[in-house]
């Protein structure tokens, strides 16, 4: 029996600052229907009350207990210990709320989020400090980022260039690593088969479904087509085409 929902933003929610058709009904139905919802995102560069706000803005309803970012889960993740960080300021809140301490005095994490902003600079400290022994820490995966203009470097763009250098591979706390994933169903107090995740991309969202035992239903607003579906070994438990095949989904009896 489902219990709760966990819910993709970007690609699945909304589209950079435009609401996916049907997403605010559908997470009104849910809380009608008493269903918990809880946002589930790869982003690392911003707070939870900022993506709440964001939220609230298109008229979808969140209270920061009602979202996991990679930033927070990382934080929850590791043991307390000094952190060097590579990343926007949200990254650096959510870990030090978390109980970790910032440092470039030989810290044990090197953690690394989508920068906007990085330099050669960042890029050389983290890998001195990876190489003197530091854990590689990132917070998620995703190569390339899909904007307005067109498709840019993500944070697995600057993964592969500290890999590169340090000869480290990081531990991945996002999607589709199943540490997100369990954290949330921590957070919710759910077993995995009480869950139902949902996202655009077969690769972060349904594999990190199938990597913690959480059915999974791919809308295809996003990334992921039927083609790439049909291409693909990795098949979800349902297919809907939006946010209205995913209410009879859910809410059919």
């Amino acid at each position: 029996m489902i219990k709760s929902i966990l819910l993709d933003l970007d690609g699945t929610v909304y589209h950079g600052t435009k609401p996916v058709a049907g997403a605010s009904r559908f997470v009104q139905q849910l809380k009608q229907n008493g269903l918990d919802c809880l946002f589930v995102t790869n982003r690392a560069n911003r707070s939870a009350p900022t993506v709440c706000r964001i939220l609230g803005e298109m008229g979808i309803e969140c209270e920061v207990e009602n979202l996991l970012t990679s930033a927070q889960a990382t934080a929850r993740h590791l043991s307390p210990g000094k952190f060097y960080y590579i990343g926007e300021e949200p990254l650096c809140q959510a870990l030090v709320e978390g109980g970790h301490i910032p440092s470039e005095d030989n810290p044990d994490y090197v953690i690394v989020g989508y920068d906007p902003f990085v330099t050669y600079q960042k890029l050389e400290k983290a890998t001195l400090f990876l190489r003197a022994g530091a854990k590689f820490i990132g917070t998620n995966p995703d190569k390339v980022l899909f904007t307005e203009y067109g498709i840019i470097p993500g944070n697995g763009a600057i993964l592969a260039a500290l890999t590169v250098a340090s000869e480290v591979e990081p531990t991945i706390i996002g999607k589709p690593e199943r540490v997100i994933i369990d954290i949330a169903l921590q957070q919710l107090n759910i077993s995995p088969q009480e869950a139902l995740l949902v996202g655009d991309n077969i690769e972060t969202d349904v594999r990190a479904g199938h990597n913690a035992g959480v059915p999974t239903a791919l809308i295809l607003t996003g990334v992921s087509s039927r083609e790439d579906l049909a291409q693909s070994t990795l098949q979800p438990d349902w297919v809907v085409e939006n946010f209205e095949e995913l209410e009879e989904l859910v809410f059919s009896p």
